[in-house]
C-alpha cells in the first residue's frame, strides 16, 4: 500500500542509510513501514509506550507483507532496544527534553549507535548537548516547514566534537544557513517589539542580545537591519 508521509517525516526519511532503525515513539509506524518498503531500511524496530498506537504499527506491517522487515516492542524509549542492534536511532515529534533524557538513559545504560537521527519539537539545543555527550558529531542540522510549524532535523554519526554556545542555540551549521538568518531576523524583531512594552525583562533582553551576536557571526547577509 503506498503512503505518503508530510514534510517533516519525509526530510527525516530522505535522510536514512539503509541498514537497522529503530523508530522510537513510532506511534502509528507509518515512518518505519515507509523505510522498509522503499528499500531505505533493512529492518525496523518500531517501539513506543502505547500499546494501542503500537498494535496499528504491527497491523500496517502485516497487512502489508512487511512484518519480517518490520517488528514493534512495547517500552520506553530505547530500553526496548539493544545495544547495537540498530544502525541508526530515529526519535521524532517528542520534546527536546525527552529526547536528551531518552539519550542520556541509554547512554547510561552503555547503548551505544552509529547514528541518530532526532526531530524535537522544542528545545533542540538540549538535543545538541546530549549528542556532544554522546561522543557523536552533527552531520545535518536544518529545519523544515510541515503545517505552518518549523521542525529542526538533526542527524549524526560516531566521532565526539565540541559545539560553541551558538552552535547549540541555532544549530551546527547556522553561519552559512541563509534559512537561519531569515528566521533569527524575524524573532529578533518580534522579542525587539515586546522587550520595548517589558525593558525590564533580562530574559527577553538577553535572548534580543544572543540574537544579535548570532546574526552578527553568520556569513550570510547578516549584516542588514540588526
Amino acid at each position: 500500500m503506498p503512503i505518503r508521509l508530510d514534510e517533516r517525516l519525509t526530510a527525516i526519511a530522505n535522510c536514512v542509510d539503509f541498514g537497522a532503525v529503530a523508530d522510537v515513539g513510532c506511534d502509528h509506524g507509518k515512518l518505519g513501514y515507509y523505510l522498509v518498503a522503499t528499500d531505505r531500511a533493512s529492518k525496523v524496530i518500531a517501539t513506543d509506550i502505547s500499546e494501542s498506537s503500537l498494535k496499528k504499527a504491527e497491523e500496517l506491517s502485516l497487512e502489508n507483507g512487511v512484518g519480517d522487515l518490520m517488528c514493534t516492542r512495547l517500552g520506553d524509549g530505547l530500553v526496548p532496544v539493544a545495544d547495537g542492534e540498530a544502525d541508526t536511532v530515529i526519535i521524532a515529534g517528542l520534546g527536546g527534553d525527552v529526547i536528551s533524557e531518552i539519550l542520556a538513559r541509554a547512554r547510561s545504560d552503555g547503548k551505544s549507535f552509529s547514528h541518530f537521527l532526532l526531530s524535537p519539537n522544542t528545545h533542540p539545543e538540549k538535543v545538541r548537548r546530549e549528542i556532544v555527550s554522546q561522543g557523536h558529531r552533527i552531520i545535518k542540522d536544518f529545519t523544515v516547514e510541515c503545517l505552518g510549524k518549523r521542525y529542526t532535523v538533526i542527524k549524526t554519526e560516531r566521532g565526539g566534537e565540541s559545539l560553541d554556545e551558538y552552535e547549540i542555540m541555532f544549530g551546527k551549521f547556522y553561519k552559512h544557513s541563509a534559512d537561519f538568518v531569515i528566521n533569527a531576523k524575524k524573532e529578533l524583531d518580534y522579542k525587539k517589539a515586546i522587550l520595548d512594552s517589558n525593558p525590564n525583562s533580562e530574559t527577553l533582553a538577553g535572548r534580543v542580545a544572543l540574537l544579535k551576536s548570532a546574526l552578527a557571526n553568520a556569513e550570510v547577509n547578516s549584516d542588514e537591519n540588526i
